[in-house]
């Protein structure tokens, strides 16, 4: 039986609690384990052996705080009458199996809805019952399982974080300078009538380096020894294994007195560690992949100025100012209901798909979907594009894997190369065995692999972005580079979202009948409604009048009532004039109660650049159209196109669904482009979904990119940037690997120091760095 913890993998020194023949070192780690047990989480420990967290041993009302309204508000980023979301700092976050206990937290605690974690930040995003489960009472559950919430300022903690790194930082170079003074007369061979002397500064430099080893050097120790513990390998154990060859081998110089060794390049090895480590930080944080959505995707909202109505970025938006919201858009920011009823749909917030109605003066939080009328609200807080954006890739799961199996096959190939390295120089001079493993540790590093993909990636999204293309993550631009067939939406895709030339056939509208049609068209983004919208609107001031109930059915049009009479809008099946013969038409009919007024007839137009970019992407893409309109615009595709054979008429949201999955059953990889409104469901079943943003800048969750519908015409150039950063990256790991083989040779050669290497490491990481941003860079799109 194993003298370790079965939970948490530390050594069972005095008390022994046995279950099962598993060992504990604690009656908190047995607890744990008899939760998860219970729970049907034993997967947890098939992970990682020995990964959990020791509980800790604090008094049970630790957290009662959290139960002051005002201060846990501070930390609620959503609350209804039934559910509580927030995201929590648990510094404990440290693997897979730490990921993989706390997104099943439901298992353990029904009330928990979800919990989506965020390895990198060490952050979780929980929803949770209010009615069942109190604010404390979760922190309690974390922290009895190992993972207790910090609750400090993030950005006091990380002010700390980046002290200590200073310190350690500044005592690595103290050190670094002060032994290679104290070396240099060794270096110059003065020293060897003077034992003495030389003997004392090297005792000095052993003193002066037990600073760096317990101290500066320590993170990657701790780390080494986990991943051991655990019985796997990460970056941090070869590089441990050449911090402890190359002191313990100085300790045996000094000791035996030979010298001080290999001090000077011990205390360089950890000084060039931090720096590079400082500037990989530093890069990810001006580059900052993981926030590029927030900086670039484009939300927009309506904003109401003294009776007009004015399209704004929601930065703009400041708070008291008053936003009007419509029918499937998203609210930005917290806010106060204005109207006297809204209803809200927050499935991205907490994943329950129940609509909840609100009334005037209710409290809204940031990520709600308006379903129905529009809505009048006063902003309460300022608008974060973040809270979108994690909202956009809330359905993404976001463990990020540091090191990705290539980098692990390299760790294993690099200390099956160090032990024959060793064996080697023992048979063949003992004197070199430690400089030569040592060399081999540290120069060869697979950060340079590991950084390839974020970095040239990352690259890429970032000038995307600066093309009108926004993409949820790296993942979508690898995605987009496998693309065989395209299907296009027309209305609102191909053509214009905004018709020039609108008219109404049929019975003359009295001007009373017209503002009620107006008020109902102004809640709808869909084009044609904004088309009507744009045809009558300016006529009138609305301000004073209120839609009673209003519905905008997927695929077939708008049923409204307003003044007492009900208002039918969209396809003849659904107003009831099936006899209109509108097949060569764009049309939108209208029924008021049981009367059948008319249609309203768009002349479409296709967007500006789209007949040449149908033209390229036929080259080398299979292209489809997919339109819910009668085939009125059939010709006008064909001029655009004229070999174009896949377009298909009159598809309904299903019928659109099913052609895509037809397209994958015979093993093609589709991209969906569409407005993201009768297209949601087509949208979230291709391989890559991508939305065409008109002037309200509509934020489309369903989507992997979200395009600036004037920038269309340039999807060509962006499947050519998605392919050239595939060659970038191939660039990439084909000189990480020669810088590795170059540097492997030299070292096991003997002719390279520790010192020297310790210099090389953290310049395969810059170089890479600086390789994958120049080339993405000066790309031309």
């Amino acid at each position: 039986m194993s003298q370790s913890c079965f939970h948490c993998g530390d050594r069972v020194i005095n008390n022994r609690y046995v279950v099962e023949d598993h060992l504990f070192c604690c009656n908190g780690c047995k607890s744990v384990y008899l939760l998860l047990r219970d729970s049907d989480l034993d997967e947890f420990y098939q992970l990682e052996p020995g990964a959990g967290q020791k509980p800790t041993n604090q008094a049970d009302h630790k957290y009662e705080f959290l139960n002051v309204e005002s201060i846990a508000s501070k930390y609620i980023a959503f609350e209804n009458d039934q559910y509580i979301s927030l995201t929590l700092f648990l510094p404990q976050i440290h693997c897979s199996s730490c990921v993989y206990l706390l997104e099943n937290l439901a298992k353990i605690e029904p009330a928990i809805e979800s919990c989506q974690t965020n390895f990198t930040k060490r952050e979780a995003t929980l929803t949770f019952d209010k009615h069942q489960l109190k604010l404390s009472e979760l922190a309690e559950l974390l922290d009895r399982i190992g993972y207790p919430p910090n609750f400090e300022d993030r950005s006091k903690v990380q002010k700390k974080i980046d002290r200590q790194f200073l310190y350690k930082l500044g005592v690595a170079a103290f050190a670094f300078g002060s032994i290679m003074l104290w070396s240099f007369p060794e270096y110059l061979g003065i020293d060897r009538a003077h034992y003495e002397y030389r003997d004392f500064m090297a005792y000095l430099s052993f003193a002066i380096s037990l600073p760096v080893l317990l101290f500066s050097a320590n993170e990657y120790l701790i780390s080494a020894y986990k991943a051991l513990r655990a019985k796997t390998i990460n970056i941090d154990v070869p590089i441990s294994l050449g911090i402890v060859a190359l002191y313990l081998q100085s300790c045996l110089h000094i000791f035996s007195g030979q010298g001080p060794g290999y001090m000077d390049s011990f205390a360089g090895f950890i000084f060039f560690l931090l720096i590079g480590k400082w500037f990989q930080n530093r890069t990810y944080q001006s580059l900052s992949f993981d926030r590029d959505p927030r900086a670039y995707f484009p939300v927009a909202v309506i904003r109401a100025v003294n009776g007009k109505e004015e399209i704004v970025e929601i930065e703009k938006l400041e708070v008291d100012e008053v936003m009007i919201i419509r029918n499937e858009e998203i609210v930005p920011c917290d806010a106060v209901v204005l109207s006297e009823t809204v209803t809200l749909d927050y499935s991205f917030v907490t994943g329950e798909s129940i609509p909840i109605k609100l009334h005037k003066g209710d409290v809204v939080y940031a990520g709600g979907k308006l379903i129905g009328k529009r809505g009048q609200f006063s902003v309460t807080k300022k608008s974060e594009r973040s809270r979108l954006a994690e909202l956009w890739n809330s359905a993404e799961r976001s463990v990020e894997q540091k090191t990705d199996r290539l980098s692990l096959i390299f760790l294993i190939l690099l200390l099956i190369v160090a032990a024959i390295g060793g064996v080697s120089w023992f048979l063949i001079d003992a004197s070199l065995v430690f400089k030569v493993v040592v060399s081999v540790l540290i120069v060869a590093c697979p950060c340079a692999l590991a950084l390839s993909k974020p970095f040239t990636l990352g690259n890429t999204v970032q000038k995307m972005g600066r093309n009108g293309y926004f993409a949820k993550n790296t993942d979508a631009v690898e995605r987009m580079n496998e693309v065989t067939d395209i299907v296009f939406d027309k209305t609102g895709t191909l053509t214009k979202g905004s018709y020039d030339k609108v008219e109404f056939v049929g019975n003359e509208l009295p001007k009373d009948l017209v503002e009620k049609i107006v008020l109902v068209v102004q809640s709808s983004t869909h084009p044609l409604s904004r088309a009507i919208y744009s045809h009558f609107g300016d006529q009138f001031y609305l301000g004073n009048e209120e839609v009673e109930r209003f519905e905008e059915i997927e695929g077939k049009g708008i049923v409204a009532r307003v003044g007492g009479i009900e208002v039918r809008l969209g396809s003849a099946s659904f107003v009831g004039a099936e006899n209109e013969n509108t097949a060569h038409e764009t049309v939108s009919h209208l029924r008021i109660d049981e009367v059948y007024y008319g249609k309203f007839v768009f002349e479409s137009e296709l967007r500006s650049g789209i007949t040449e970019l149908l033209t390229r992407l036929s080259a080398t893409k299979k292209i489809h159209v997919l339109s819910g309109d009668s085939n009125k615009d059939h010709q006008l595709l064909l001029n655009a196109l004229p070999t174009l054979k896949d377009i298909h008429f009159s598809q309904s949201p299903q019928n659109k669904r099913d052609y895509i999955q037809q397209l994958q059953s015979e093993g093609k990889k589709v991209m969906m482009i569409g407005d993201g409104l009768n297209d949601a469901g087509a949208l979230k079943l291709a391989n890559v979904a991508l939305a065409v943003s008109e002037d309200v800048f509509q934020f489309t969750p369903n989507s992997d990119v979200i395009v600036k519908a004037d920038q269309l015409y340039r999807l060509d150039s962006m499947l050519k940037l998605t392919k050239y950063a595939s060659t970038v990256l191939t660039i990439c790991i084909l000189f990480s690997i020669l810088y590795n083989s170059i540097g492997l040779t030299f070292a096991l050669s003997g002719s390279l120091t520790p010192l020297v290497a310790a210099i090389l490491m953290p310049v395969s990481s810059i170089t890479i760095v600086f390789i994958s941003t120049i080339l993405v860079r000066i790309k031309n799109v």
